[in-house]
C-alpha cells in the first residue's frame, strides 16, 4: 500500500501510520568505533529502543528496565549495563530518568533522529576507543 503524501504534510509531520516500519542500520554507523565496542545485549536494547520510534515521538520512547529484561530475556542489572552503555557511546540519551516511586519508565531520545525541530546529533560519532588501554579484553 503506497501512499503519497504532501511535502507540507510531511514537514508538518503529518504522516498516516506506516504498517510496516524498519530501522536503517547505515554502514557508517556500523563501521564506528562506538558500534563495535557495544555488547549484544546493548544492541538488542538499542534495537527495541528503535521499534518503538514511530517517527515523531522522539524524545517520548518509553522503556522501562523491567519491561527491557522481560521482551528481551535479559536480566534487569543487564538492561541497566545496556542503556549506560548506549548513552556513554551517544546512541540514546535520556530526555527524562525513570523513578520506581510514581512507577514512571524512563524516557528516551534517539540522537540519529531529529528532535523538536532540530537535526540529529549523531553523538556516537566523537566516541573512540581508550588510547594505549586493552578494551573488554583485547588490545586497542
Amino acid at each position: 500500500m503506497h501512499q503519497r503524501f504532501s511535502r507540507k504534510a510531511k514537514k508538518r509531520g503529518q504522516y498516516e501510520a506506516v504498517e510496516e516500519q524498519y530501522k536503517k542500520l547505515r554502514h557508517h554507523m556500523l563501521a564506528s568505533d562506538a558500534w563495535r565496542a557495544l555488547s549484544g545485549s546493548a544492541i538488542k536494547v538499542y534495537l527495541e529502543l528503535c521499534r518503538r520510534f514511530n517517527g515523531r515521538n522522539n524524545g517520548q520512547i518509553h522503556l522501562s528496565q523491567a519491561d527491557a529484561a522481560k521482551l528481551l530475556f535479559l536480566s534487569k542489572s543487564t538492561v541497566k549495563r545496556s542503556l549506560d552503555a548506549l548513552c556513554k557511546m551517544g546512541f540514546i540519551k535520556y530526555a527524562t530518568k525513570g523513578s520506581f516511586y510514581g512507577r514512571r519508565a524512563a524516557t528516551f531520545v534517539l540522537t540519529d533522529k531529529s528532535h523538536q525541530g532540530h537535526h540529529p546529533t549523531n553523538e556516537w560519532l566523537q566516541w573512540r576507543f581508550p588510547e594505549n588501554r586493552r578494551y573488554r579484553g583485547r588490545e586497542v
